[in-house]
């Protein structure tokens, strides 16, 4: 994306695909049969994956490739290939090093095995596989390691996707799971063509867990699973009354089901334990290491909520993210809504329908305002209003009325006016969560922006941001809720709004901790990762995983670990405090591996979203470069965006060992080249351009430390930005005519020649160019794909009976437009949608009907046997509905159900109880 001469790259995220396929004939290899073997320890989950293909009936020598996803914050550790009786084990090594090895063996007809990351897809994987000879089978084999998510702060997660992500398969099913769903189809369909593709092949899956606490609970949602206590009984299936330190999951091969290919594996797995802080010690006898030997991984899930597991687990089941139990943040929310010219239209009017669906689903007792902004900025309220019916309607009322009328788009005028005031500068001290909400298509300069959200950061302010449109500018408004520690989500010109709606109010109601630091009595630190003062805050699904390298040359043995932080919610300190001796420390290179990936991943965040501090690690470094980073990733053999996987023959691991010991540093040249790339003008206000050797410097920071000693100032790490301004007008629509593109190229020359620029802006004028042909042909394409979408839509439409088709019905004047269609149980009757009961929503949770909505809920012929007043009987009917008819819409609708929930129970009336006893007569009066 390209804002006013700053051109920035944001790599995409693909749906999930694992394929091998006939680079010429683009035609998918078979896939036979697919094992996972997941170990599950503290902190971390190690995935190894073993596939077989259908090649022995090839009769000619071909080239494969392969493709395989995972997620960005995984690090890939290990390619093995076997072809045939010969084992082809993968070597890290310098990405263009490993290009040459690969051109150069396939040129003298050797069989070569490469494997590197997509260059514009980050969590995209391509293998090639050169000079396969024929007659041969094929066994593929990689390893990563992925940190589990978590769930509610009661669970653990671990999920293994499909080999291809069915959206694929079908493109109207991938335009509705991604705004960039034009590029990811078009992505794979350049290299494969996955229609051929057959499922025959059966997956299987082996989860070992030794989190060294012991387990109490261990479900799937998606899979019948055998628990065992020992992997070599698999016949003796356990129940988990009794915890066990290891526990083995596999597949039930009573159950079909199980082993069906292109079936995405969850587990939800828990302990007594689960709350409590851990620590693990492992060490690495890598020679190339011994500064940073020893690794200390402590973790930690805050417990937030009290309530029973199973209803923990029930809300997984039902898609709900916020129990019905859940304890919520209050505070102020201020919604910023874009009014600008380049809104008109959808945009402006999703932008409208989300900021509805925000004002109903809010909390009570909180506080709120709404700004629109363009040129101007304009405050519905002077000051902010208390959520209460009379504020609702008289705020949905000015909603409604509002168009895309204020000129140009200046969000740093409207994020100072209506967050970054005096008032704000007075308040620092105040306990106050802010929640702001920015709807916006992103089309302003971005660096000023963060730059003013990043200054006044603060655990109780956060920004989510919501971009609308397929031409929003994802760097600033997936940027801006990094740094204001908040969420971003991303919403198409032709995709669904509310459920992504729902899911940014839903994290900005989580408790909170704040004010982390650490204390320790380790001798000579080198790394923390990520230092723990640069944690604003941990909320709700989050565990706080922290990493502390140093080396051989301690000599304490009982270490002693504390973590500060502090609880808002509660207005206290917290402490927790892990002991644990070196003499314990284990041989285990997948901490030190993963510790190593996050350290790549921040360094290449860093550069990516062109910051001048890093400050998420603390390091004793004096810089770090390019250099370092490959290094890394050689000396631990894991993959970057820097290093490839190039494969050589050898007998066994033992040989492979030793021949990475041997090629473990890359070619002085390469670092020659960087130095010299670099230059000698280091002043971080000339530009630079991105293709040129950029180094992360660090100020040189002594971080030993003494018993019981706190860390003090974080590191200060110094980069040169890679930024140029120019005089080009932003551009706001895309160019539609050909003929303006010879003008476009004529405004290049012409600001050149204006500007006086060094050959490093012609570069970048030059680079942003190519990019903007290179969206012009993504535009074409995502046309094309929506040709696709019509077409198939068309003709599902036309072998619709003329009798199912609905007539439009007027909505109320409060309502959720663009909405799913509403479901039809009878040819005669028309079922309501779940919007058009969110808008007799009330501020205080209960449901006011209108007689239209009444009769359609048919609420006359269900008898009210308890005898609840007026308001109380068709709110618990109107949930009755949602939960029997809307259910494909339940992320839309899920804090209004637990906002309703709550205003029940505060009248005495236990819902759940009723609806256990009456929800079955109310489905039958809607059957036939």
């Amino acid at each position: 994306m390209k804002k006013n001469g700053l051109s920035t790259i944001t790599k995409k995220q693909a749906q999930p695909i694992i394929v091998c396929y006939d680079s010429k004939t683009k035609l998918p290899i078979e896939l036979k049969q697919v094992q996972y073997t997941v170990n599950i320890q503290p902190g971390l989950a190690v995935v190894h994956i073993c596939q077989i293909y259908s090649t022995e009936q090839n009769k000619d020598q071909c080239e494969l490739e392969y493709l395989f996803t995972i997620d960005q914050n995984s690090a890939v550790t290990k390619m093995i290939v076997e072809l045939g009786d010969q084992k082809v084990y993968g070597i890290v090594k310098e990405l263009e090093e490993a290009k040459k090895e690969y051109e150069k063996g396939i040129q003298e007809g050797k069989t070569m095995v490469l494997s590197q990351e997509d260059s514009k897809i980050s969590n995209i994987k391509k293998v090639k596989i050169g000079c396969l000879s024929p007659g041969k089978s094929l066994k593929i084999q990689f390893e990563y390691i992925q940190q589990l998510q978590v769930f509610l702060n009661q669970f653990w997660k671990l999920e293994l996707s499909s080999m291809v992500d069915t959206s694929y398969l079908v493109v109207n099913k991938l335009k509705n799971t991604s705004k960039n769903y034009a590029q990811q189809y078009s992505f794979v369909k350049n290299h494969v063509n996955i229609q051929a593709m057959k499922l025959n092949y059966k997956q299987n899956i082996t989860v070992i867990i030794n989190m060294q606490k012991p387990i109490t609970y261990a479900k799937s949602p998606t899979h019948s699973i055998v628990l065992n206590s020992d992997i070599n009984v698999k016949e003796k299936q356990i129940d988990l009354q009794t915890p066990q330190n290891q526990l083995i999951i596999t597949l039930d091969t009573n159950d079909p089901e199980n082993m069906a290919p292109n079936k995405k594996f969850e587990l939800l797995f828990s302990s007594n334990d689960v709350n409590n802080p851990y620590a693990i010690l492992s060490h690495t006898n890598n020679d190339a290491l011994q500064h940073i030997k020893y690794c200390a991984t402590l973790t930690l899930i805050p417990k937030f909520n009290e309530f029973p597991i199973d209803d923990a687990y029930q809300s997984y089941i039902n898609g709900l993210n916020l129990s019905q139990y859940s304890k919520i943040q209050k505070g102020c929310y201020l919604f910023f809504i874009d009014r600008s010219g380049s809104m008109e239209g959808i945009r402006i009017e999703k932008a409208k329908q989300s900021l509805i669906l925000f004002l109903k689903s809010l909390p009570e007792d909180c506080t709120f305002n709404v700004i629109s902004f363009g040129s101007d900025v304009e405050k519905m309220f002077d000051i902010e209003q208390a959520y209460n019916q009379h504020t609702l309607n008289q705020a949905i009322k000015q909603v409604q009325e509002m168009n895309a009328d204020l000129g140009g788009t200046d969000i740093l005028k409207a994020l100072s006016q209506g967050i970054y005031n005096e008032n704000y500068q007075k308040n620092k001290h105040h306990s106050e969560t802010l929640n702001a909400f920015l709807l916006t298509d992103g089309e302003d300069s971005p660096q000023k922006i963060i730059k003013l959200v990043s200054k006044n950061q603060r655990p109780e302010t956060r920004i989510y941001t919501l971009g609308i449109g397929n031409h929003c500018s994802e760097y600033l408004v997936q940027t801006l809720a990094e740094v204001g520690n908040g969420k971003c989500q991303l919403v198409g010109d032709n995709e669904d709004i509310n459920s992504k709606v729902i899911d940014l109010l839903e994290d900005s109601l989580t408790y909170y901790l704040k004010g982390f630091s650490l204390i320790h009595n380790i001798d000579k630190i080198s790394q923390i990762i990520p230092d723990p003062k640069s944690i604003t805050q941990l909320k709700k699904n989050q565990e706080l995983t922290l990493q502390i390298l140093f080396s051989k040359k301690q000599k304490k043995e009982n270490l002693e670990f504390k973590i500060n932080c502090f609880d808002p919610q509660m207005n206290k300190q917290i402490s927790y405090e892990v002991k644990m001796n070196l003499n314990s420390s284990k041989e285990n290179e997948y901490f030190h591996k993963i510790a190593a990936h996050r350290l790549i991943r921040y360094y290449e965040k860093s550069i990516s979203q062109q910051a001048k501090q890093m400050d998420m690690v603390m390091i004793n470094e004096k810089c770090i470069k390019d250099l370092d980073i490959i290094n890394l990733s050689l000396q631990n053999q894991i993959l970057c965006s820097k290093t490839a996987f190039i494969c050589e023959v050898c007998q066994n691991e033992q040989n492979l060992q030793a021949l990475i010991k041997k090629k473990l540093t890359i070619n002085k040249s390469y670092e020659e080249n960087n130095e010299e790339d670099e230059g000698e003008d280091e002043d971080e206000d000339i530009p630079k351009s991105t293709n040129k050797g950029m180094k992360l410097c660090l100020k040189k920071k002594n971080i030993q430390t003494s018993n019981k000693m706190i860390m003090n100032q974080l590191p200060k790490q110094q980069m040169l930005m890679c930024c140029f301004q120019n005089s080009r007008l932003k551009q706001k629509k895309c160019k539609k005519v050909a003929v303006e593109e010879d003008s476009d190229d004529l405004m290049l020359e012409q600001n050149l020649q204006k500007m006086g620029e060094d050959e490093d802006l012609m570069f970048e004028l030059k680079s942003q160019k190519m990019a903007e042909e290179e969206d012009s042909e993504d535009l074409k394409f995502q046309s094309k794909c929506k040709k696709m979408v019509e077409e198939e839509d068309s003709e599902k439409n036309y072998s619709q009976s003329e009798s199912q088709k609905q007539p439009k019905k007027l909505l109320p004047k409060q309502s959720i437009l663009c909405a799913p269609k509403p479901k039809i149980l009878q040819e005669d009757q028309q079922m309501l949608a779940y919007f058009e009961l969110i808008d007799c929503m009330q501020a205080n949770g209960s449901f006011l009907l209108e007689i239209h909505i009444e009769d359609s809920l048919k609420l006359s012929k269900i008898e009210n046997k308890y005898h609840l007043e007026d308001l109380c009987w068709p709110t618990v009917v109107s949930l009755f509905y949602l939960e029997l008819f809307c259910q494909d819409s339940k992320s839309s609708w899920q804090l209004i159900y637990n906002k309703a929930i709550n205003y029940l129970q505060k009248k005495g009336v236990n819902y759940f109880q009723i609806k256990t006893e009456c929800i079955s007569d109310y489905r039958k009066l809607f059957q036939n």
